[in-house]
């Protein structure tokens, strides 16, 4: 029996160490986000639940979704690791729609559990949207 699977924010970030094996996958993730968690934020996937962990990272007046994008800035520059760059990797944006690709190949089974599913398009978009 299945009780869950990681989202598919790992497929993407395992897209990115896959081609870039000096890039730790956390530091891929903590890249990739800001941008990812506001895909859903923008889609009202989970609104309750986003507020929910909003103030679980410390932000008890956390009302909307969209706190939890702040909660997770602060705790980022709190840690130290809300400056990490793609570029620094050697990430460049004329490899997104590789990464998409493969991540779609590789690991398509994490974007099953999703609560909103997403088109390529969009995953080429949250690449772009965290690049730096």
């Amino acid at each position: 029996m299945c009780l869950t699977l990681i989202t598919s924010e790992h497929a993407l970030e395992h897209a990115l160490s896959a081609y870039h094996p000096a890039l730790p996958h956390g530091a891929g993730l903590i890249m990739i986000s800001r941008a990812y968690y506001k895909y859903f934020i923008e889609r009202h996937a989970c609104d309750e639940r986003f507020v929910r962990m909003a103030q679980a990272m410390g932000m008890p007046e956390a009302t909307r979704p969209e706190d939890f994008l702040t909660a997770l800035t602060r705790l980022q520059e709190a840690c130290g690791v809300a400056d990490l760059k793609m570029s620094d990797y050697g990430i460049t944006p004329d490899e997104f729609e590789t990464l998409m690709r493969n991540t779609r190949e590789v690991m398509g089974i994490m974007f099953t559990s999703d609560r909103v599913q997403m088109r390529d398009e969009e995953i080429v978009r949250i690449y772009r949207e965290s690049y730096r």
